[in-house]
């Protein structure tokens, strides 16, 4: 997609913790060696701890693509009514 720089917002406190610290997570060693993988191909990769709430539609999105079984993104196609409802909601309520 052409991204040089990254800025990444996790609600894990733990998933947090390990990417700031990953020598104090030594049971997720492959995952995190994954990770630093991931991020040498970028200028900048920045990680930022976000509230679950915040994060719900992010989580949902997530949810339904390993629930549903969807690996290849439909956002393309315009992504699902749901989803477009939950944007318009949040946004409402950020004006209000």
């Amino acid at each position: 997609m052409g991204f040089r720089d990254v800025v990444l917002g996790i609600d894990s406190h733990d998933a947090f913790q390990a990417i700031s610290n990953a020598i104090a997570w030594p049971r997720y060693r492959h995952l995190l060696d994954k990770i630093r993988e991931v991020r040498s191909g970028f200028d900048s990769v920045t990680f930022e701890h976000e509230s679950t709430y915040s994060n719900s539609i992010a989580r949902d999105i997530a949810r339904s693509v390993t629930q549903d079984g969807r690996f290849h993104s439909y956002f393309a196609l315009g992504g699902p009514a749901w989803l477009h409802n939950m944007i318009q909601e949040e946004a409402i309520s950020n004006v209000c």
